[in-house]
């Protein structure tokens, strides 16, 4: 028979793959021994043993013994786990000789394939340790207590809520929009679309954003559970979640820190130590949750929010990472803000790679509502009602039926409204919080008969207090000490009990211990009283906190509910004239905020010369006929406010945010031309026109917030833009000089050119067009 002939080119291909596997498994020898290393022992890489090469042998020390404990460990880097059962069986035969000649005490073969349950049932009987790489890296900290406890604060008890049922019994599933190049995409079930992410290969990381009270923290805890639960059932099945919760990092983080506290204070590690967790991390083990990135610090500039970023970069930089963040969506005070932050790589001066796809959690609707009721109402003391008959009351109360589609707020409301109905309250946010805190004191002192030594209106009063510093950032939390000083100015008790009565404060005024800190148990309950307290101010006639900072949102809407005296607020813009006073900067500003939030037209027609209102919210305010010369309108939000084209020509203006409308007649020469140069996957036409007006008006220097548009067959299409303008001198040009002019029917920022611009909107708009008009 003739001999087959072996090319000179196959010996040197399987020379090349030979060496090649030779290198992977070295490297592979080498990543194991540093896992070996990682956890205290002495390594010595390919050392005969018996006359046997051994890939490794790992020597723990013990007390009192003079060898320690050996363990000959074999590496193998295969896709495919070849006859796993014979061999185990060599290896034991190794073990064996080894034992015998006291160069070894037990084995481990440590691959990158799982071993079937068979091969695991023969080496357990002969002692040897059968793990793929993975297994072998969550040995680094045992985190089973940990995953256990999650799985029981969510299903069982929470020891950090005693008197609540456990979330588990009455969680209801979130719902989330993302962006994508058509459009808002809506996700039904939120947890649905980040299990499939954890198990993908998306390098981008998630931001979990949500307004308050939306239920972030919630889901946050649910989803640790989630995988906390499939772990412990299955380990290797999934990542392993780790929850930080940000609440106690109020200024800069540092993540070393972060970490060692979470395994010392969360996990009960012996000795934490950041760098085996930075290793399983590496090797993909993990899945963190940021929870509360928005409360990390409470006097925030640009810088601290990059700092804090770049922390969280050390560990979502590593490839195999994933990394979820929740925050507030307010947190970020712009769209650009935003992009910014969790998109940076377009940014010519980013300091950071790591992208975050943005998800933001949208309210509830009926049925989720109706779903939470349904768990929830049977598990409320006083509730002697079916859950439908809290469900009609809610949606009989004005305003009662869109706070009930925030998670938190819901909770309240059904928590509250038994104890309203049958009081016969009026029943809105303020009288909701206020039965719900003073319930729970009432709660602490007969059901749980514990002796108060402040009574409920002292209490109150060094709440507010206190959430007036803290909303202020005068302070991001207090000590013990720092209680004791609020206790001594205001309460001022004997001085022998001065201790007694700061106990007393800090363990039943819903404040949450974390570290030596205390803060608000949740943000939205130091809201209401940051509120109360600014309503103190009005009604004394001492305006401090009032004057110095300009006002949040959803404080200005508890403020607004608890009805504040006009008069006196219209004395304070009287009194803010333009120069400007460190102390009341903002006193005039948000005066007006609050007014215009109790009448649209309150500023329509007055005349505001010379007064100081800088950072005044005005949106949607009828400012027409007003007299503004003078008037200092820095950074004044005028989204969608009314006022005419001479209203604002004598003010001091600058950067301002506006609405602005353009009325487009789509040309199709001009669409073709667009098509050329740039390529959406949808093909719709106004999806090129707006991707162009919004570059034009960015390259004129203005900050597009959003834009919304829709158009009509004939080709019309009515766009409105929400955008920061800097230089108020060219508001005219930002309204006209744009590249698609040619396609501009008409454009209006001023309440005198609105008659004539809207009389130009077809009736196939006319929807969109009645939508924009009653603002």
């Amino acid at each position: 028979m003739a001999k087959k002939k072996i090319s000179r080119k196959s010996v040197s291909t399987r020379t090349s793959k030979g060496k090649a596997s030779v290198e992977k498994g070295a490297k592979f020898e080498d990543t194991v021994a540093d896992v070996y290393r990682l956890l205290g022992a002495d390594v010595i890489p390919n050392i005969e043993i018996c006359q046997k090469k051994v890939d490794i042998l790992a020597t723990f020390r013990l007390p009192g013994s003079p060898t320690g404990h050996r363990v000959i460990v074999e590496c193998k880097d295969e896709k495919k786990a070849p006859a796993q059962n014979q061999r185990v069986m060599q290896f034991t035969g190794l073990l064996d000789t080894a034992r015998k000649a006291g160069e070894a005490d037990s084995a481990a073969i440590i691959t990158r394939f799982p071993w079937s349950d068979q091969a695991k049932g023969f080496a357990k009987k002969s002692g040897i340790e059968l793990l793929t790489y993975a297994q072998k890296m969550t040995q680094l900290i045992d985190l089973t207590q940990y995953l256990k406890d999650l799985v029981d604060r969510f299903e069982k008890k929470d020891p950090r809520r005693p008197s609540e049922p456990p979330l588990g019994a009455y969680y209801v599933d979130l719902s989330a929009e993302r962006v994508t190049r058509k459009g808002s995409e809506k996700i039904t079930v939120i947890d649905d679309y980040i299990h499939e992410w954890i198990h993908g290969n998306n390098t981008t990381h998630l931001a979990i954003l949500g307004e308050y009270g939306t239920g972030k923290t919630s889901l946050a805890q649910k989803l640790a559970r989630d995988l906390a639960a499939a772990y412990l059932n299955a380990p290797g099945s999934t990542r392993i979640p780790v929850l930080f919760s940000l609440r106690e990092f109020t200024k800069t983080l540092r993540i070393e820190s972060l970490v060692t506290s979470f395994l010392d204070q969360e996990c009960g590690v012996m000795n934490p130590r950041f760098r085996l967790f930075q290793a399983m991390n590496d090797a993909g083990i993990f899945l963190m949750i940021f929870d509360g990135f928005d409360e990390m610090a409470v006097r925030v500039d640009v810088d601290t929010l990059e700092i804090n970023l770049q922390e969280i970069e050390k560990l979502a930089a590593v490839p195999k990472s994933k990394v979820i963040i929740t925050s507030r969506l307010e947190y970020f005070v712009s769209g650009e803000e935003e992009k910014r932050c969790l998109r940076p790589k377009g940014d010519l001066l980013a300091t950071r790679e790591i992208e975050y796809e943005p998800l933001k959690i949208v309210p509830w609707d009926e049925e989720q509502v109706n779903s939470f009721l349904k768990k929830r109402v049977p598990l409320i003391r006083g509730a002697k009602h079916p859950w439908t008959y809290y469900r009609d009351r809610i949606r009989s109360i004005p305003g009662l039926g869109d706070l009930s589609r925030r998670p938190v707020l819901l909770d309240m409301i059904v928590k509250t409204l038994p104890q309203l109905i049958a009081s016969g309250k009026q029943i809105n946010r303020p009288s909701l919080y206020e039965t719900y805190l003073l319930g729970e004191i009432k709660r602490q002192r007969i059901i749980k008969k514990r002796t108060l030594l402040l009574q409920e209106t002292t209490r109150l009063s060094l709440l507010e207090r206190l959430a007036l510093d803290f909303y202020g950032g005068e302070i991001p939390a207090i000590t013990f000490v720092d209680a004791q000083k609020y206790i001594r100015k205001f309460v001022k008790p004997p001085r022998t009990e001065s201790e007694a009565y700061t106990r007393d404060f800090l363990t039943c005024s819903f404040l949450i211990r974390e570290g030596d800190q205390y803060r608000f148990s949740h943000r939205s309950i130091m809201e209401y009283l940051a509120a109360k307290g600014l309503m103190e101010e009005i009604n004394k006639n001492h305006p401090r906190a009032f004057a110095c900072q300009r006002l949040d949102p959803v404080v200005t809407g508890f403020l607004v509910e608890l009805q504040p005296d006009a008069t006196r607020l219209w004395n304070w813009i009287e009194s803010a004239k333009s120069e400007e006073k460190a102390d009341s900067k903002y006193l005039g500003g948000n005066a007006a905020t609050v007014l215009c939030r109790l009448d649209r037209s309150a500023l329509a027609g007055k005349d505001l010369s010379g007064t100081n209102l800088i950072g005044a919210d005005l949106s949607s305010a009828d400012l027409r006929g007003a007299e503004f010369r003078g008037t200092l309108m820095k950074n004044v939000d005028l989204e969608h406010a009314k006022f005419m084209k001479e209203d604002l020509r004598a003010a001091d203006l600058s950067d301002l945010s506006m609405t602005i409308f353009y009325f487009v007649k789509l040309s199709e020469a001009k669409i073709s031309k667009l098509r050329e140069h740039i390529i959406v996957p949808s093909g719709r036409s106004d999806d090129i026109l707006i991707r162009e007006l919004s570059n034009q008006l960015s390259n004129l220097g203005v900050s597009v917030y959003s834009i919304a548009w829709d158009g009509d067959a004939e080709g019309h299409l009515l766009v409105q833009v929400h955008a920061r303008i800097p230089d108020v001198r060219r508001l005219e040009s930002i309204q006209n000089e744009v590249s698609v002019q040619s396609m501009v029917q008409s454009s209006s920022i001023y309440a005198d050119e609105q008659e004539q611009f809207f009389a130009t909107i077809p009736n196939s708009l006319s929807k969109l067009r009645d939508q924009f008009k009653n603002w």
